[in-house]
């Protein structure tokens, strides 16, 4: 599984006439509200925030008047259009790996996106985007995660009806992977109540990873 096999199913999408939720895998899976809770656990009105693949801005466009500075990086502009145009919004129209700036961030946010990159790839995303925090800044990444072992999805859904592809590590896995980046505390958070959970092999949680 790599990025380029992942990405054929967004493209795809983002061509199929998108709604505000069209950047969700499932569409019942809305759990922005509480992205966008979790994120002002750690944000205020002078935090700067580089959103990476902010998908249709679900979650920005619930606390974007709550920080200094929203940083958006999406690659589709099929999606990105539905983002709050905003003085303190930027969007970038381009995808993660390409993107580049000289700036630092209070807060790097990669919500449910980790999962579409295989070890070696999201090894590397973790190292360039260490980089562009804030000295005590923190990366907050939000994802599904093997319970006992690495789950790999490839090939056709028979839920989705399309083919789809997905890695979705263990917490042990993704923690070393972060440390190996050069973050050094790294919080596990159980971030939606139980029933958000459907597979018993996949559970959703949240990293804090500081700088």
């Amino acid at each position: 599984m790599n990025n380029e096999l992942a990405n054929q199913y967004w493209r795809l999408k983002s061509l199929s006439s998108p709604s505000p939720l069209a950047s969700k895998l499932n569409k019942a899976n809305d759990f922005s509200q509480y992205d966008a809770d979790f994120i002002m656990k750690y944000a205020n009105s002078n935090t700067s925030v580089l959103d990476l693949a902010s998908g249709t801005g679900l979650a920005i466009n619930k606390y974007y008047q709550k920080v200094k500075k929203i940083v958006a990086v999406e690659k589709y502009e099929q999606f990105s259009k539905f983002i709050t145009q905003a003085n303190n919004i930027i969007v970038h129209n381009t995808d993660i790996i390409s993107f580049d700036t000289e700036e630092k961030f209070d807060i790097i946010n990669m919500f449910g996106i980790i999962q579409y990159f295989n070890a070696t790839e999201i090894a590397s995303i973790y190292k360039k985007y260490r980089g562009k925090l804030k000295s005590g800044g923190k990366a907050l990444i939000k994802g599904q995660f093997g319970t006992e072992t690495d789950v790999t999805i490839e090939g056709f859904s028979k839920e989705l009806n399309t083919n789809y592809y997905s890695e979705y590590r263990t917490i042990k896995k993704e923690c070393s992977l972060l440390k190996e980046a050069g973050f050094s505390k790294i919080e596990v958070v159980d971030i939606y109540p139980a029933s958000c959970n459907r597979w018993t092999n996949t559970h959703f949680y949240a990293l804090v990873a500081e700088a």
